[in-house]
């Protein structure tokens, strides 16, 4: 008998316009990011693989308010038709969302996981995936944040990352990740 993979997700989480500009928060590597993110998508759709998009929606005069242009998904990677949106309203993309049923309407057991912000968003979305029984990847080199004054923004990635690979899954760079 032939052990068959799970069925598999690329999840894409806040990488909305208003994430590149935030007031006080230094510039992203967008190019890069967005890139990654971009192969990862061809991939996926070459692999016809479902993609799923995690659109915060805030409130008010947030920069990710849903009135606000900082709402829209950056318009790099921007969903096609049949894409998947789920949108949320605080940092756990399970959280009063319908991801749960979204997945499990698809079968979708594997995560691959990419996005910003990595000690924010995408950290309680590696974290909560596992506590809801989803196997997890990450996309090194696909998920951004921004230096604090304490911390370079690269220095939190390679801190996450090693929390990640540690005890909730693995991490891949982009350019070894295939898509089933």
């Amino acid at each position: 008998m032939i052990e068959q993979k799970p069925k598999t997700a690329l999840v894409i989480v806040d990488v909305q316009e208003g994430m590149f500009g935030l007031p006080g928060m230094g510039p992203v590597q967008r190019d890069e990011l967005l890139n990654n993110i971009h192969t990862l998508i061809e991939r996926a759709r070459h692999s016809n693989c479902t993609i799923i998009y995690i659109q915060h929606q805030g409130t008010g005069d947030q920069p990710l308010a849903k009135t606000s242009p900082g709402y829209a998904i950056a318009h790099e990677i921007a969903p096609w038709s049949g894409d998947k949106i789920v949108s949320k309203t605080e940092c756990g993309m399970f959280h009063k969302t319908k991801l749960d049923n979204v997945l499990s309407a698809l079968d979708l057991r594997r995560l691959f996981i990419c996005g910003m912000q990595t000690e924010f968003c995408v950290d309680t979305a590696v974290r909560t995936a596992v506590d809801h029984g989803y196997e997890v990847i990450v996309a090194s080199g696909a998920h951004a944040t921004f230096d604090t004054d304490e911390l370079s923004a690269g220095t939190v990635a390679k801190h996450h990352e090693t929390v990640w690979r540690q005890a909730f899954g693995q991490v891949l760079n982009v350019s070894d990740i295939s898509f089933p």
